[in-house]
């Protein structure tokens, strides 16, 4: 089917239909408290009496300079930011250094759905630190402790449970290092002083010291407030150390992903012609971060190949890997028989994978190094990896290469794609065949596998599942055609120039659906922002029947027709802008007011966001709240509720996101958990009878460290609207009309054929 003459393309301008407004008032109920201060004081003092015992009990030698983290766990009716216990903090001199999730059923349950499922709860776990000597004093005479203040006695009664930290910072060994009688390479996460002059590290240096454990401190990282240490100890000595409070966990030390195919033998061996055109827009600047080119690839138009300071000579596989994932990016899936496409880019393509790596137990922190020093020193408007640590995330705690990478990204100028990884027939009971890190961060997009290009499709079964974290729940963010056994992807494989042959991964579903990023900001004139760029991408993808934790939000066509073009019956619009450090912005949807019947509404918001990698459950710093206002004009009658009368000032609001479109159940007790997720995306029908100048009203929720903070003045907002209404054809021009001019198609860069439709 040929594409129209006059194609329609993505509307831009959706900035220009909205505007800034003062904060919408939110209701907000009475909160249901679990304990009074006095009820609470008397179940906790047991509690209070063992963290003083076990702190007198520890040598002086764990306690740098005298001081100690204890665990404090809310009740799970305090997870909001507002509920932060700030004032007890302060009262008791104690300051802040992380927190986490955990799961537990508290003594008292104010919920009455919580009330009828046993399963576990989420709380916060909040780590503090403070003089172990007046943690002590405060333990023992708790009983006697009246606070003055009516604040601090109202935090101290959200408190479920207070302890030391637990044994669980210990993670689980591999059965192979579990049983080895040398000293093993574990990784240790600090707490730390966020100083490279600080007190905590030098005092752990010399604890370890005393138990035989030793630290590897010229190959440290710091991401946030956590100290990352590679070390060796043997086996038995490794529960010693958890007797330093200030310790957030050990690990064994994981290794880097195998570049080794998944299609063991070569498939389809054929010669290909490549395209004798340069990239369409050269200065689009991409890099690809693997495994190196072999000498003769015979791709010089387009690629720029670099070694990365300090990288070993290539290994074996890593070229051929390599070139595969290259070629992806050019190319996409090649056809035998057909010329590929011309590249939408050019690539630089950095090898950070040497031999160096191969007997180097903490081969891991020189790779993540070598992508960090390019990444902070260049400018890129892409990234792919499809590398990475060769373990499944845990729900508790963030991975380094996962903080780093989110923390270099958080400006939303480079879209990344990240593979998450191939071990998705891994054991799903101990969570195995969950997706790898960095694919959990929040602001990359996260790239899974499907067995098919075209028609019928599924996850591969390679492909590694989800949940993520949350936030950064939904993930994979996506999946595109990585190849299976029956449909291989072909690519460009080194064994001579064009020489081409099939396999599979999700390091090849990668860079395709970056293909298709790059292949969005070739086509349009306009510049497209990375928040933007991922937001399209999960706005056309299509989770077909398929459950969120296999495909995310769905399969990700690599046809650019499907991306940038707009059917009869319905318009895409792109809204991008910086939120303001007050207020809140209220976006118009340019529904033609003449129209009746049923219309359909998608939309897709996304942000990048700063982390705090110490704070694995209040990660992003950043969180929206969007109201949907189907009637914008019309401020309801005064009502009655609980035998108080309300009076509105300002037009209902409905629901379009909630945590029920993310969560499974034990997460939708979290109310407030969504809005610190960066990507939403949701569809709604309505009638046109309900429907009078709709908008969304979007507020911006900054926090740090789980408490309140200040706005911060460059936070993109992008949203992808898609307004459907099957039976006007000519939709899309009455909408432009309605916008009187605020609306424009994006602006397709000279001399570029309509881009072509695959699904269909």
């Amino acid at each position: 089917m040929a594409e129209p003459t006059n194609p329609r393309y993505l509307l831009g301008g959706g900035e220009k239909l909205s505007s800034e407004i003062g904060r919408p008032p939110r209701g907000m109920g009475d909160k249901a408290n679990p304990y009074g201060f006095a009820e609470a004081r008397t179940r906790l003092g047991s509690q209070w009496a063992q963290v003083g015992d076990a702190l007198a009990a520890l040598p002086s030698a764990a306690l740098p300079a005298g001081e100690a983290v204890v665990g404090l766990t809310l009740h799970p009716s305090y997870l909001a930011k507002s509920y932060y216990p700030a004032h007890l903090l302060k009262d008791l001199q104690l300051r802040h250094m992380g927190s986490r999730a955990v799961h537990l059923r508290p003594e008292k349950i104010t919920s009455k759905r919580a009330n009828d499922d046993p399963r576990p709860l989420l709380a916060p776990l909040i780590y503090v630190a403070g003089a172990a000597e007046r943690i002590e004093q405060f333990s023992a005479g708790l009983d006697q402790w009246t606070p003055l203040s009516e604040y601090v006695r109202d935090d101290f009664r959200k408190i479920e449970e207070v302890a030391l930290p637990k044994a669980d910072r210990f993670k689980p060994l591999a059965p192979a290092l579990a049983a080895r009688k040398d000293p093993i390479p574990l990784e240790i996460v600090l707490h730390d002083d966020d100083e490279e002059d600080g007190i905590i590290l030098p005092a752990f240096t010399a604890f370890c010291q005393s138990l035989g454990v030793k630290l590897i401190l010229e190959r440290r990282r710091r991401t946030g407030g956590l100290v990352f240490l590679p070390a060796r100890a043997l086996v038995d000595d490794i529960p010693g150390l958890l007797d330093f409070t200030f310790l957030r966990a050990v690990r064994g030390m994981p290794v880097l992903k195998p570049l080794d195919p998944i299609l063991r033998s070569q498939i389809g061996g054929f010669k290909v012609a490549l395209p004798q055109e340069d990239a369409i827009v050269p200065d689009l600047a991409v890099a690809i971060f693997d495994g190196g080119l072999p000498e003769k690839h015979g791709l010089e138009r387009w690629v720029t190949a670099h070694d990365a300071p300090g990288v070993g000579a290539p290994i074996d596989g890593g070229p051929r890997h390599g070139i595969g994932v290259t070629s992806a990016f050019l190319f996409g899936p090649l056809a035998e028989g057909e010329t590929p496409p011309r590249p939408f880019a050019n690539v630089e393509h950095w090898r950070v994978i040497g031999d160096d790596t191969k007997a180097d137990d903490f081969a891991l922190l020189a790779v993540l190094e070598r992508i960090e020093n390019v990444i902070s020193s260049q400018r890129y408007d892409f990234i792919n990896i499809s590398l990475g640590p060769d373990s499944a995330i845990e729900d508790d705690d963030v991975n380094s290469w996962t903080s780093t990478i989110d923390a270099l990204l958080a400006d939303g100028e480079t879209v990344a794609t990240v593979a998450c990884g191939n071990n998705g027939e891994a054991d799903t009971l101990t969570g195995l065949h969950r997706i790898q890190p960095p694919s959990d961060g929040v602001n990359i997009i996260s790239v899974g596998a499907a067995n098919k290009p075209f028609g019928a499709w599924t996850r591969a079964p390679y492909s590694a599942c989800g949940p993520g974290r949350s936030p950064g729940f939904v993930k994979p963010d996506l999946i595109a055609f990585g190849g299976s056994a029956g449909a291989p992807f072909l690519m460009l494989d080194g064994s001579s120039p064009g020489g081409a042959s099939g396999n599979c991964g999700t390091s090849f579903a990668s860079p395709l659906v970056m293909r298709c990023a790059a292949g969005v900001r070739a086509q349009f004139a306009q510049h497209l922002w990375a928040p933007t760029v991922k937001a399209l991408m999960i706005h056309q993808a299509d989770p077909a029947q398929h459950a969120r934790p296999e495909v995310g939000w769905g399969r990700l066509s690599h046809g650019l027709g499907d991306l940038v073009l707009c059917e009869d019956g319905e318009a895409h619009i792109v809204y991008q802008r910086l939120m303001p450090t007050s207020g809140s912005v209220r976006m118009e949807l340019p529904v033609p007011p003449e129209l009746t019947g049923m219309f359909e509404f998608k939309a897709t918001f996304c942000i990048y966001a700063e982390i705090d990698p110490e704070d694995s459950l209040n990660y992003t710093r950043a969180g929206l709240d969007i109201q949907f206002r189907p009637d914008s004009v019309t401020v309801p009658p005064p009502y009655r509720k609980d035998g108080k009368l309300i009076t509105p000032t300002v037009p209902s609001s409905t629901g379009f996101f909630s945590s029920a479109d993310l969560y499974a159940t034990e997460f939708m007790r979290r109310e407030d958990a969504h809005k610190w997720e960066t990507t939403f995306t949701k569809t709604k029908k309505m009638r046109s009878t309900s429907l009078n100048r709709p908008v969304f009203d979007v507020g911006y929720a900054p926090r740090q460290h789980g408490q309140g903070a200040t706005r911060s003045a460059n936070l993109k907002l992008a949203l992808v609207l898609t307004i459907r209404q099957a039976k006007t054809k000519n939709l899309y021009d009455r909408i432009v009309a309605t916008a009187a001019g605020r609306l424009q198609p994006l602006r397709a860069r000279a001399g570029l054929q309509v881009p072509a439709r695959l699904r269909r």
